[in-house]
């Protein structure tokens, strides 16, 4: 095999740099689009994540002050309570009822239960000593879950739906200190159902109250699906802070947030974590949208290196093989001047060291 077909069997040194600029480029590039992808996606779900807890936290402050609004009404009935005829209380808490839209009842029960005032005289001369409220309200202030009602169900008649209560009570005491009974309020659940629709609505977010039982207690979502399996209710079931993009029984994606019950001033706590979610394209189509964008730009980074790579190749490289074809030639014996460059310092020493090989080989030609 002759020398020069051995030479042409090796890579040339445009391949090569053309080769090694490739490869770097794409290891390069694709190392900057993971990085960068990762980043802008950490960072977008980061700011998606306080974006939902502001929404969520201000949900929670509406809610918690209009359940404080009627607590601290019931509040002011008891400190008065003691000064108060039956028929003056009974005038209270018909006011605090009002037209029922939001206070289903309100009502005070002596220590054995039973109820001896109640707005619109309901269930008076009843004996209420077995429902929880009563129960709990002889220990303390309370606030109770969403319970269907029992002792009002036939007396508050509605047609599209059941009647569902949460409650507050508290231990109504003389002026000893002596406990005389007990003052409750049933607030109706669809008050507050209209309430976190209308919250929901405003800010863009599904809402889920999730109560102390881990059964859900309310939700913005109609006819919601059994959401046992999901990891965000585990979560709110355990009180815990956290956010994740999960798939829910109805098949879509979304990205969800979990909080605990926020305190509120003196209000009594009812066990609720909130469980609130957004649409999951809002954590991925910005996330898309900057890959997208990010592979356009990289792209165009490419194809900019690669144009600087062929300039370099036909001002620096293609130079170093014309001077191996010439000392290829002058090897051969062939009278070839050497091509000049002076666009390197290698090049010009190549170009030099050339020259004085070919005058060498005349001078020795002319020898005898």
């Amino acid at each position: 095999m002759s020398e020069n077909h051995t030479h042409k069997r090796l890579p040339s040194l445009a391949t090569i740099t053309v080769a090694f600029v490739l490869i770097s480029a794409v290891v390069g590039l694709g190392i900057a689009y993971v990085l960068i992808s990762e980043r802008a996606r950490s960072f977008e779900e980061a700011s998606l994540q306080k974006a939902l807890e502001t929404r969520t936290r201000g949900i929670q402050t509406a809610i918690a002050q209009a359940l404080y609004r009627e607590w601290n009404a019931l509040s002011a009935v008891s400190d008065q309570a003691a000064r108060l005829s039956v028929p003056v209380l009974q005038d209270r808490l018909n006011a605090i009822a009002g037209d029922g839209s939001v206070v289903s009842w309100a009502g005070l029960a002596e220590p054995d239960g039973t109820v001896i005032a109640a707005s619109n005289g309901l269930l008076v001369g009843q004996d209420v000593g077995e429902r929880p409220w009563f129960r709990q309200g002889l220990k303390g202030e309370y606030a109770g879950d969403v319970h269907e009602a029992v002792l009002l169900a036939s007396l508050l008649r509605r047609q599209d739906e059941p009647i569902r209560f949460i409650d507050f009570a508290v231990p109504f005491v003389d002026q000893t200190g002596a406990v005389r009974g007990v003052l409750g309020l049933h607030l109706d659940v669809s008050w507050m159902k209209r309430l976190i629709d209308e919250l929901s609505q405003a800010l863009n977010v599904d809402i889920v109250l999730v109560g102390a039982n881990g059964e859900t207690s309310a939700s913005s979502v109609s006819d919601l699906p059994d959401l046992s399996g999901l990891g965000s209710l585990q979560r709110a079931r355990a009180g815990v802070l956290g956010t994740s993009l999960e798939r829910w029984p109805d098949g879509e994606w979304y990205f969800t947030l979990t909080v605990p019950e926020l305190s509120y001033n003196d209000l009594p706590k009812f066990g609720w974590n909130i469980v609130a979610r957004i649409d999951g394209r809002e954590a991925t189509v910005p996330a898309r949208q900057m890959s997208d964008y990010l592979i356009v730009r990289l792209l165009g980074m490419a194809t900019i290196l690669l144009l600087l790579t062929a300039f370099y190749v036909v001002a620096f490289v293609r130079p170093f093989s014309r001077l191996a074809a010439n000392a290829i030639e002058i090897a051969d014996g062939k009278d070839t001047y050497p091509m000049e460059s002076k666009r390197t310092r290698e090049m010009s020493m190549l170009s030099a060291a050339l020259a004085r090989l070919q005058a060498d080989s005349h001078r020795h030609d002319r020898d005898p």
